[in-house]
C-alpha cells in the first residue's frame, strides 16, 4: 500500500483536486487500517476521478481490486444532480451515518443512547453466555471486572458515555452480580476499592473522564500522531486546549472534551494548576490513565481491615460471602421479615435468625466455632464479624502459616455456615454440626496444600 499513498499524493497534487475542507490543513487523502481504506475529498466529480483513477491505476498495477459492492460513499451538502453522477462515477453504494466500524459508530453527529446498543448489546450477549452457568458470587465478580470492564474500556476511550446508557450497564451487571433484580448492595458501594469496602469494580463516570482526560493531554502534549494534529490544526489553529471555546457544529467528542476540561480547571482553580497536577498523572511516556482515576472517582474511608477479606490465600467465593456478612446484607430471615414468612433461625429452632444470631449466638454456630477455635488454637470468643476481623489482623502469635489458617477458617467458617443453612432452608437437609466442622477442617487443609510449605503439622 505504500506504492498507493505514493500514487495519491502525487495524482491530488493536480490542481484539478479539491481536499476535504477538514483535510484541507493537513492534506489528508486517505486512511489505511488492515483491509481497508477510507478515502477523503471535496464532494465535486472532478476530485472524486482522480481517486477512483488512482485506484483503476493501483489495480493494472498490483491486480488489487476495490470490491464496489463492500463500499460505501458518504456525502454531506451535494446537490442531487451532482450526486447521481458521483455515485455513477465510482459505482459505489450511497452510506448513512451513524456506520459501525470495528463495531464502533462512526457518526457527524453527536451519538443517540441508541447508537450505543452495540456495546450494550455486546455486554448483553455475554452475561446472557454465563448465566445459565452455576457461578459464585466471586465468579461473577470476576467476569464483570475482566470481560464486560474490558469491553467497555474500548468505547470509553473513544466516546463520553450519557447517563441513559451508564444505567444500561449497570443494570445489566447488577442483575448478573446478585441472579436477582433485587440487590443486597448498591452499586455505587461496589464501585470502590476494596480497602474502601467495594469489590473493585471500577466506576464507569470516573473512569469514562479519565480515559478522556487522556486524549485532552495527548492534545496539549501535541502528540505525534496524526488525530492530534488534525485537531490542533482544524481546530484549535495553534492556539491552547486550555482556552479553546467550541462552535455549535463541531464535533461532539471535542465539545465533551471541553466541559470535561472545564470541570477539571473549575477544581483547580485555573488551567495553569491543572496541568502542574496532571503531570503528576504521567510517567514520562503519557497520562496514566489509572492515576487519574485515582484522583476522579468517588472516595470512601480506608479501613484496613477489609483488604484482609481478599487475601490471595483465602478463596474468593469464602472472602465475598464474608463481605456480605460484614457489611449485614446477608439476606438472613430477619432482613426478609416484610415477606411475613417464618423468621426462626433454621439451625435452632429458637430465635429469630439475623446474622449476629446465625453465626455466633445460635448453639449450631457455637458447637461449630467452639471445635475450629480449638483446632486453629484461639481461645478468643467472638462475638461479631467485624470483631473478629480486627483481631485477627492484630493478632501475631504463631507461625506464618498458622495466621494464615486462622484467617482461611474464618472465612470457611463463615461460609460455610451460609451454605448450610441454605442446604437446610431451601433442600431441607437436617442440621448437622459435626459434618459441618469436618467439612470445614477438610476445606481449610485443602486450601493450605495450595500455598507453598502450606500444611499444618497437626
Amino acid at each position: 500500500m505504500e506504492y498507493f499513498s505514493r500514487l495519491v499524493k502525487r495524482r491530488t497534487s493536480d490542481s484539478e483536486f479539491n481536499f476535504h475542507p477538514k483535510c484541507e490543513k493537513l492534506k489528508i487523502t486517505h486512511l489505511l487500517f488492515a483491509d481497508d481504506l477510507m478515502l477523503f475529498s471535496r464532494g465535486d466529480l472532478p476530485s472524486i476521478s482522480i481517486l477512483m483513477e488512482c485506484l483503476q491505476e493501483f489495480r493494472d498495477v498490483s491486480g488489487l481490486a476495490v470490491n464496489t459492492s463492500k463500499s460505501s460513499i458518504f456525502t454531506a451538502g451535494i446537490h442531487n444532480d451532482e450526486l447521481h453522477g458521483i455515485l455513477a462515477r465510482t459505482e459505489f453504494v450511497r452510506g448513512a451515518m451513524p456506520v459501525r466500524y470495528l463495531g464502533i459508530p462512526l457518526a457527524a453527529q453527536r451519538l443517540s443512547v441508541s447508537d450505543y446498543s452495540p456495546l450494550v448489546d455486546q455486554i448483553a450477549k455475554s452475561i446472557s453466555k454465563w448465566a445459565a452457568k452455576s457461578l459464585s458470587y466471586a465468579g461473577r465478580l470476576e467476569l464483570i471486572r475482566s470481560v464486560i470492564q474490558g469491553v467497555e474500556c474500548f468505547w470509553l476511550q473513544i466516546f463520553p458515555l450519557p447517563a441513559a446508557v451508564v444505567e444500561k450497564i449497570h443494570r445489566l451487571c447488577r442483575n448478573f452480580l446478585w441472579n436477582s433484580r433485587c440487590a443486597p448492595v448498591a452499586w455505587a458501594e461496589i464501585c470502590h476499592p476494596k480497602e474502601e469496602g467495594g469489590l473493585g469494580i471500577r466506576h464507569i463516570q470516573s473512569w469514562n473522564v479519565a480515559l478522556l482526560a487522556r486524549v485532552l493531554w495527548n492534545i496539549h502534549r501535541k502528540s505525534d500522531t496524526l488525530w492530534v494534529q488534525w485537531v490542533n490544526g482544524v481546530y484549535l489553529k495553534g492556539g491552547s486546549v486550555w482556552d479553546w471555546q467550541p462552535k455549535k457544529g463541531d464535533s461532539p467528542l471535542l465539545q465533551r472534551l471541553a466541559q470535561i476540561r472545564n470541570r477539571l480547571v473549575t477544581e483547580f482553580g485555573s488551567s495553569e494548576a491543572l496541568i502542574q497536577h496532571m503531570e503528576k498523572w504521567t510517567d514520562g511516556k503519557g497520562l496514566v490513565t489509572s492515576k487519574a482515576y485515582e484522583y476522579l472517582r468517588p472516595k470512601h474511608a480506608r479501613q484496613p481491615w477489609q483488604t484482609d477479606i481478599w487475601k490471595g490465600f483465602i478463596p474468593p467465593k469464602y472472602s465475598f460471602v464474608l463481605w456480605l456478612g460484614l457489611r449485614a446484607r446477608l439476606a438472613t430471615r430477619d432482613r426478609l421479615s416484610f415477606l411475613h414468612e417464618e423468621e426462626a433461625c433454621s439451625l435452632c429452632i429458637n430465635r429469630q435468625e439475623s446474622a449476629r444470631h446465625l453465626f455466633f449466638e445460635c448453639p449450631f454456630s457455637d458447637y461449630v466455632w467452639s471445635n475450629i477455635r480449638d483446632w486453629v488454637g484461639l481461645s478468643r470468643r467472638m462475638s461479631t464479624l467485624l470483631s473478629a476481623m480486627k483481631w485477627l489482623k492484630k493478632e501475631k502469635t504463631g507461625s506464618s502459616v498458622q495466621n494464615k489458617a486462622r484467617r482461611i477458617a474464618l472465612a470457611c467458617t463463615v461460609y460455610s455456615l451460609w451454605r448450610h443453612r441454605n442446604e437446610v432452608v431451601f433442600e431441607a437437609k437436617a442440621p448437622c454440626p459435626d459434618g459441618l466442622v469436618i467439612s470445614i477442617r477438610i476445606s481449610v487443609y485443602r486450601q493450605l496444600l495450595t500455598l507453598p510449605h502450606g500444611l499444618i503439622a497437626h
